[in-house]
């Protein structure tokens, strides 16, 4: 199977929702106000390495082109994630910033917070179907045995799984528990 080449043709591409990164300035504030009360290691360290983690997770650009979705971050980081990696596109009906999901085969999501969530979801969806089209082989369902979707006629009853012990006849005593059970055997001991 040929790889897609990668295409570098932009679709479409809207800003994050919220345009300044708050948490980037309240964490650079806190270090600067601990270089000002004396050199404040915890308040420094603790204002600098909020304003990192905040700059390198918060996107500031979500881009769509012809075959993966690019979310931009602080500089250097981007985030590529292919059409082949996406599972289904989600748009929840309530009016929350998280309304967009994109939920990627290996089972994990990435919310999309897009100034316009409805436009951004609609050219989303219709990159990924044109991708999709064009390359169907990345797209399609596995084969399903024919005998696997019929409704059997009359199934068998299953074995069973528990051996029934055998009652001792009468005037002869049952065994003991470790003779009832072998080695290696799962069956709780009968105490009776």
């Amino acid at each position: 199977m040929e790889e897609p080449q990668p295409e570098n043709q932009l679709v479409y591409w809207d800003k994050h929702r919220i345009p300044v990164n708050l948490t980037l300035f309240f964490a650079l504030a806190v270090a600067a106000f601990g270089i000002l009360n004396g050199p404040e290691f915890i308040l420094i360290a603790a204002g600098l390495g909020v304003a990192a983690y905040s700059w390198f997770t918060n996107p500031r650009r979500y881009m769509i082109y012809q075959d993966a979705l690019t979310l931009v971050y602080g500089t250097p980081r981007v985030r590529v994630i292919y059409f082949t990696n996406i599972s289904r596109l989600e748009m929840r009906e309530l009016n929350t910033p998280d309304r967009l999901r994109v939920w990627l085969t290996n089972g994990r999501r990435v919310v999309l917070m897009a100034r316009d969530p409805e436009a951004f979801h609609d050219h989303l969806q219709q990159a990924v179907d044109e991708f999709a089209r064009k390359y169907p082989e990345y797209f399609a369902l596995p084969e399903v045995a024919e005998d696997a979707l019929e409704e059997p006629d009359q199934a068998e009853p299953e074995e069973q799984l528990v051996d029934e012990v055998a009652e001792p006849a009468e005037g002869q005593e049952q065994p003991a528990a470790e003779e009832q059970n072998p080695p290696g055997s799962n069956r709780p001991p009968d105490f009776t």
